[in-house]
């Protein structure tokens, strides 16, 4: 295959990678509820929509969303270790996570010039099934750590990925 091929799937991985780990991480350290799976899926789901329908016209390179959603992922985290089960934080964590969910929304509305759509969403979607996989085995064999590294070495493989297109 070649990096133009494998470029979706390997977006959808991390985009699966820094769900999952949202939602471990708040799961663990917030709140196992319903509603928690439900903020990290709601508001991914509005960053994306944001993504898609404002910020995509920006002349601004995909790979300032891309370190920017790694930004929120990562302030999520360590606001999460440094006030556990702190509830009254929760619309700052939704407010992350909508943030976290801009990059995919933006990633989206760039690659329609690159692929076609069914072509772009069976390769973004079969990589974010993967990367759902491969996050939930990689916290319960590494734990926290692995949520930390995986989304960051991805993230440089596709900004090189993305370069090279």
């Amino acid at each position: 295959m070649t990096r133009k091929a494998i470029y979706p799937v390997l977006v959808g991985v991390l985009l699966g990678l820094l769900q999952t780990g949202l939602f471990f991480q708040l799961s663990f350290t917030l709140s196992s509820s319903f509603s928690t799976y439900l903020l990290v899926v709601i508001c991914w789901l509005i960053g994306s929509m944001v993504g898609v329908a404002y910020l995509a016209k920006f002349s601004i390179k995909l790979v300032f969303f891309l370190l920017v959603s790694l930004a929120a992922y990562g302030v999520c985290g360590w606001l999460l270790d440094t006030a556990p089960f702190n509830s009254s934080l929760r619309p700052f964590y939704a407010l992350l996570v909508v943030i976290s969910g801009v990059y995919p929304g933006v990633f989206f509305a760039r690659m329609k010039t690159r692929y076609t759509a069914s072509t772009l969403f069976f390769r973004e979607n079969n990589g974010f099934i993967l990367g759902l996989m491969v996050g939930t085995f990689g916290f319960m064999l590494a734990g926290r750590l692995f949520l930390w590294s995986s989304p960051l070495a991805l993230a440089v493989v596709i900004w090189q990925s993305d370069t090279d297109l």
